[in-house]
């Protein structure tokens, strides 16, 4: 998988070039765009609960675009009810990317982990039933495990009440990419089958078949790609 290998690459440079400096810019001007929009800030007022974003707050990352270039020192944040990133410009103000992003890549505080997130752009063979929105990058190697945050908005009216609330409610799906195909997942079962390898299967008999956590679908792509 030459872009899941590029995109790790493209995680661990950009990890180790965050600096005490980069954690106070506003805005990196080399992600600007032309055609880039302000954020519609009413858009959403009328929204009792829920957000349309993965994490409401701002983040530094490092965003990888289709033609290759990685733009560093970016504040951001995903909606992925829009399909949407989102970010701070040099004058502080929200702006709305339009350029075709494959992957961005969060450095939280501390010494946590990345967040590598990617899009439809950094998929390539029988993608033809690719879901559009952001995934996060929860296991990579021979096989991946992805994680996308499905949102909806649902309306509903109070007993006697011509008031109609509106909630943002999120799913949480789960997606092994192998062989060039993006296979829904819901337990470790359909895991094996997306892989098809006798050595999951062996391993699956060592699990429960309907494990569903995150943690039980990881630890059969992790397996997999140990072999």
């Amino acid at each position: 998988m030459n872009w899941m290998k590029k995109i790790t690459a493209l995680a661990l440079v950009s990890v180790c070039s965050y600096t005490a400096q980069a954690q106070k810019a506003v805005g990196n001007p080399l992600f600007l765009h032309m055609h880039d929009k302000m954020v519609q800030v009413d858009k959403y007022n009328d929204i009792l609960s829920g957000t349309v974003f993965v994490d409401s707050n701002w983040q530094l990352g490092a965003v990888l675009l289709e033609n290759g270039t990685l733009v560093e020192n970016v504040r951001i944040r995903i909606n992925v009810l829009d399909d949407e990133i989102h970010y701070i410009d040099e004058s502080g103000k929200e702006m709305v990317s339009t350029q075709n992003i494959k992957s961005v890549i969060f450095k939280k505080t501390g010494n946590d982990t990345t967040g590598v997130f990617v899009s439809k752009y950094a998929f390539s063979g029988k993608d033809a039933g690719m879901p559009g929105g952001w995934m996060q990058l929860l296991a990579k190697g021979k096989a991946s495990l992805l994680k996308k945050y499905h949102k909806s908005i649902i309306e509903s009216k109070g007993y006697s009440s011509a008031t109609v609330e509106k909630n943002i409610v999120t799913e949480v799906r789960y997606f092994v990419w192998y062989n060039g195909e993006l296979v829904r997942v819901k337990n470790v079962s359909e895991v094996a089958a997306a892989i098809n390898n006798p050595a999951v299967d062996k391993q699956l008999s060592n699990m429960k078949k309907n494990g569903k956590s995150e943690m039980e679908l990881k630890a059969l792509v992790d397996y997999f790609n140990t072999l």
